[in-house]
């Protein structure tokens, strides 16, 4: 082992906790999350060595180590035994619906996580950064998601502990921390929904699909609810500002769909030159890979113009074709000095074709970039090796940006188990 791997390794095993860590250290946890702390994305390969000298795979729940390359935070929320006997347990999908809430509690410094399992109910935790996990618990039958893609926290500071629910395929609201659907105003909502639960910024307009081939929008404040079908429809992706929804067969045949008039712009089949799917859903924009460009591929962004939709290219380089994105920190015009081509998002690289693995910009890692193009960060390599369907690490971020959620085999153990990593504060 390298002297370098060795430094790793010792500096990632002092830095090990359980449950009863003491108290975090650095900025403040009600600071903002800051990326360009983050080391530059440059390639980096995971440290496989420093990683297994960690044996995270035989660690229990509440288990903490630092990210061998970054120094990030990283905490192991499940076990085979935590939160119930399960073999295997995760989040899902990347973008979609959120997983973490925004912080709440002193200083906006704790987290409730939502876990899905193989043989077991779904389950929520409270995770307080730098301290770890409390409240392991079952959510009640009547707020059980109907199925992944089904269940959403608020984006609203004012309610962070408030989620979203499909149960049954109503819409419902529903109280995290008193465990009681709480619904309200025109809760529940009887939208007959399949799967994507999607909302705005503001917590206004509901998309999803009622079925593989039809897309609702719901507008909660003022009930009105629409519906348009396709054959070759896939899903729908709402962008954060609660205006537009693209339709896609996820891939290159899209259309866009204007919820303030419920208008439709016309069919378009980009060919090689669209790829919309694994985006991350962002304010009035979309950001993915071309998976059909040449290696190691590129990062477009995808944005409305009129009544269709415009692609530019942002980065030449991407984290291969088996890649997924997530827009789920939703940034103001504060943060971001009222340009939204600023905003960041999140994407999580699996790809080990020996024809470009050590080519890609982000090599097996989450990482984060700006729909500009103009800077890209590596938060952590999360190990999930030739991950099967639940295994592969969706990292997505909680509104707020602070914690972000990732699935991870361990190196091939044969299991998989959720993790949340601390964005550094500024």
């Amino acid at each position: 082992m390298s002297g370098r791997m060795l430094l790793a390794v010792a500096f990632a095993l002092l830095s090990c906790a359980r449950d009863g860590a003491g108290p975090p250290s650095g900025p403040p946890a009600g600071a903002p999350p800051d990326p360009t702390l983050l080391p530059v994305a440059s390639k980096q390969a995971p440290e496989t060595a420093a990683y297994r000298a960690l044996a995270v795979a035989s660690q229990p729940a509440g288990f903490s180590y630092n990210d061998p390359v970054t120094g990030v935070k990283v905490w192991k929320v499940t076990s085979s035994s935590v939160p119930a006997p399960n073999t295997g347990a995760g989040h899902d999908y990347a973008d979609g619906g959120n997983r973490a809430t925004i912080g709440w509690g002193p200083d906006n410094n704790t987290h409730t996580i939502l876990i899905r399992g193989d043989g077991m109910a779904y389950h929520l935790v409270d995770f307080t950064r730098g301290v770890g996990f409390s409240n392991y618990r079952v959510l009640p039958g009547a707020a059980q998601p109907d199925r992944d893609l089904c269940f959403s926290f608020s984006n609203l500071a004012t309610q962070p502990r408030i989620a979203y629910v499909v149960h049954n395929g109503v819409l419902n609201r529903f109280n995290s921390e008193t465990m009681q659907i709480e619904n309200t105003g025109n809760f529940p909502s009887n939208v007959s929904a399949f799967a994507w639960l999607q909302h705005d910024r503001n917590d206004v307009w509901f998309v999803g699909l009622v079925d593989a081939t039809t897309a609702f929008a719901w507008n909660s404040q003022t009930n009105q609810y629409l519906t348009h079908s396709e054959t070759w429809l896939d899903e729908g992706r709402l962008e954060r500002d609660g205006r537009y929804v693209v339709l896609t067969n996820g891939g290159s045949q899209i259309r866009l769909w204007d919820l303030s008039d419920n208008s439709l712009g016309p069919v378009q089949n980009g060919g090689i030159d669209v790829w919309f799917a694994h985006n991350a859903s962002l304010r009035s924009q979309w950001v993915t890979a071309n998976v059909n460009a040449s290696a190691p591929f590129a990062e477009d962004r995808y944005w409305v113009s009129g009544d269709t939709v415009a692609k530019t290219q942002i980065l030449n380089q991407s984290a291969g074709t088996l890649v997924h994105h997530s827009g789920n920190w939703v940034q103001s015009d504060a943060e971001l000095g009222g340009d939204l081509n600023r905003q960041w998002s999140f994407l999580s690289g699996y790809d080990d074709d020996p024809r470009w693995a050590d080519a890609v910009l982000w090599r097996h890692a989450v990482g984060v970039q700006r729909s500009d193009g103009s800077d890209q960060r590596l938060l952590l390599h999360h190990y999930s090796v030739n991950p099967t369907y639940w295994e592969i690490p969706w990292g997505t971020p909680s509104p707020d940006g602070k914690v972000v959620l990732f699935n991870s085999n361990m190196n091939g153990a044969g299991r998989y188990d959720l993790f949340v990593a601390e964005m550094p504060l500024r």
